[in-house]
């Protein structure tokens, strides 16, 4: 990967409806589930990452803050989680190693963010190859997905190197 993420990135209202305007299909966990015989499956937040979990799908790495903000309702600690620090609207750079750690790896595991994860998206894109799906949850509306392509990387590519140029 040519470029590397070295600092924390601070996430405006520019950045967020460009995010935001990402082409994304809603689905159901028998999607996800079909999608997952051929691609690696990444969740983002803790109501999609249980539905997929019940629903006996395997994920390659789980990403949650242990509540929703739907209905505050609170998720529990699993036991070898790593945690990491994730304030509302930056994505810290612990997050981005530990993602590039367990995608590059291939290591499953899970993620617990003390702070917001929903962020973890640009991240998980930058880093994961063509065969990931990224599940997420877009409130008041279900379950989404993004398919990891070369257009969708680069474009999180070209955001990240605009922010980072912006900041010096």
């Amino acid at each position: 990967m040519p470029l590397k993420l070295d600092r924390n990135i601070v996430i405006g209202s520019r950045e967020r409806k460009y995010i935001q305007d990402f082409k994304y299909s809603l689905c159901s966990v028998d999607d996800i589930r079909e999608l997952a015989l051929k691609n690696k499956i990444i969740s983002v937040g803790d109501v999609t990452t249980e539905n997929l979990k019940n629903a006996g799908i395997k994920l390659n790495l789980q990403i949650v803050d242990l509540v929703t903000k739907r209905d505050g309702k609170r998720f529990m600690h699993e036991e070898g989680s790593i945690t990491v620090s994730n304030p509302p609207g930056i994505i810290s750079i612990d997050l981005m190693n530990k993602i590039y750690e367990f995608i590059s790896t291939g290591v499953h595991g899970r993620i617990e963010v003390d702070g917001e994860e929903d962020l973890a998206v640009i991240p998980i894109i930058f880093y994961a190859d063509k065969n990931t799906v990224i599940v997420y949850g877009v409130p008041d509306v279900g379950m989404a997905y993004i398919k990891v392509n070369d257009e969708i990387k680069e474009r999180i590519k070209e955001m990240i190197m605009e922010m980072y140029r912006n900041e010096q």
